[in-house]
């Protein structure tokens, strides 16, 4: 048993030495150049909710990366376009069904308990 683990051992290489060092990356930098704004995060700035150390992170990610502020343009220019449709109505067949949705939780434990 002792010789199978050692001669696994031998085998195994890290994760970390497959993987060459990313050229684009600069020391210094909120992100990493892999690293992309959450869509989340994309429409939270956009929106002017996201704050703080986290806007300052995604303002300086935004300067480097045409990607992601292309994806911020994109959603502002949507919600600029939302914001001037005007009113929108649901059509009340919508609305019945949106109705029929169960508002409480289901307890799963219940649930389990009756079907034994």
């Amino acid at each position: 048993m002792a010789d199978d683990r050692t001669s696994r051992t031998r085998r195994w290489t890290s994760a970390g030495a497959t993987f060459a060092p990313n050229p684009e990356y600069r020391a210094g930098r909120a992100f990493g150049s892999t690293d992309h704004l959450a869509a989340d995060a994309v429409v939270a700035y956009v929106d002017g909710v996201l704050r703080g150390t986290a806007r300052g992170r995604a303002e300086e990610h935004l300067r480097l990366c045409p990607g992601c502020a292309a994806e911020v343009s994109a959603q502002t220019d949507a919600r600029s376009l939302l914001r001037g449709c005007g009113e929108v109505h649901a059509p009340s067949s919508l609305i019945g069904q949106l109705s029929q949705i169960p508002t409480r939780e289901i307890d799963v434990r219940d649930v389990r308990r009756r079907s034994r």
